[in-house]
């Protein structure tokens, strides 16, 4: 993964590969209907509920599928892999380092979350704090991997990470055929590009909408000027989603496959996560909460419809849910 080839988006094909190859290794997380969130759009409305996944996110699935086609391929080596990350990837990359027999090592901000460093570090991973945002991780991340000549796995723009997030909307459609909108947070955003390509595949009248933090939408700046860009470093509560710049690949899939990038604000996304707790009895991160956010801003487009909601991850501190 230290392959400077500039590295094509995987296909439907690559997407099934990754299943076939994690499936023995990762939860398949239940697709959730939930009257209290549907009714009042007017929509029916599923939660794919990621944040019961193993290492607590949705980030297993594209670090195990790339560890273990490494492992296929014989780029695995006693050296082991290196990543960085705000905390999910991290987990996920731990995690799959841990099923693969190989060395950790995860580069992670300053301001990590205790329950995601302890999570990291749990598994099994050496933990290097580094910066805040980001490109500060990716820097001190590859700098580490030519020194100690770890492999890269990267948290979202790579191919072989697509394509194990993709497995999330092939699980979706196989679970509820008749799914018409799907909305995925976005932080780097190999997530919604990976749904993207397999929702477009099986079932092209699906949308994929992505959903953004308003002050971390890199993304949708990104696809309103056209190339990629870097955005100021975010403060947003959604410590996952605030990638300030997204990865060419996955621009690159937004662009073709994406319906539209929403923003929500903070206290919108604390309100989302508050009622998952509460009503839908789901623990779910801020990050995670993102995208129900949006199903009431964006009741017009979802009215009538059937949507899938991704809960991407539930490694939230109790005690940061504020009451009522």
């Amino acid at each position: 993964m230290n392959d400077r080839r500039r590295p094509e988006l995987p296909s439907l094909d690559d997407v099934k590969a990754a299943q076939a190859r994690i499936a023995g290794h990762i939860h398949r997380t239940p697709l959730l209907s939930s009257r209290c969130f549907g009714e009042p759009i007017g929509a029916r409305v599923f939660f794919k509920a990621e944040s019961l996944q193993r290492a607590g996110s949705f980030k297993i699935r594209g670090a195990l599928n790339a560890i273990l086609r490494a492992r296929e391929a014989g780029r695995l080596s006693a050296r082991g892999v290196l990543t960085y990350s705000s905390g999910n990837h991290g987990q996920g990359v731990a995690l799959a380092a841990r099923i693969a027999g190989c060395p950790a090592v995860v580069v992670v901000p300053e301001d990590i979350l205790d329950i995601k460093r302890a999570a990291i570090e749990g598994y099994g991973a050496r933990v290097v704090l580094c910066g805040r945002t980001s490109e500060d991780r990716r820097v001190r991340g590859e700098e580490l991997a030519r020194e100690t000549g770890a492999l890269v796995i990267p948290p979202f723009d790579h191919p072989d990470i697509i394509a194990g997030q993709g497995t999330v909307g092939m699980e979706i459609l196989e679970d509820e055929p008749s799914v018409e909108a799907i909305l995925v947070p976005v932080g780097g955003g190999g997530l919604v590009a990976g749904i993207a390509i397999a929702a477009g595949a099986l079932s092209p009248r699906v949308r994929v909408y992505g959903v953004e933090p308003d002050s971390a939408d890199s993304m949708r700046r990104s696809l309103d000027a056209g190339e990629p860009v870097t955005i100021p470093a975010s403060k947003s509560i959604a410590d996952g989603l605030r990638a300030v710049r997204p990865g060419d690949l996955t621009f690159a899939a937004a662009r073709a496959h994406v319906a539209a990038i929403w923003r929500v604000r903070d206290d919108e996304i604390r309100a989302a996560q508050r009622a998952l707790l509460e009503r839908s009895k789901l623990l779910v991160e801020p990050s995670g909460s993102a995208a129900a956010a949006a199903l009431a801003a964006h009741r017009q487009e979802l009215e009538a419809k059937t949507v899938a909601v991704v809960l991407s991850g539930g490694n939230a501190e109790i005690e940061e849910i504020p009451p009522r």
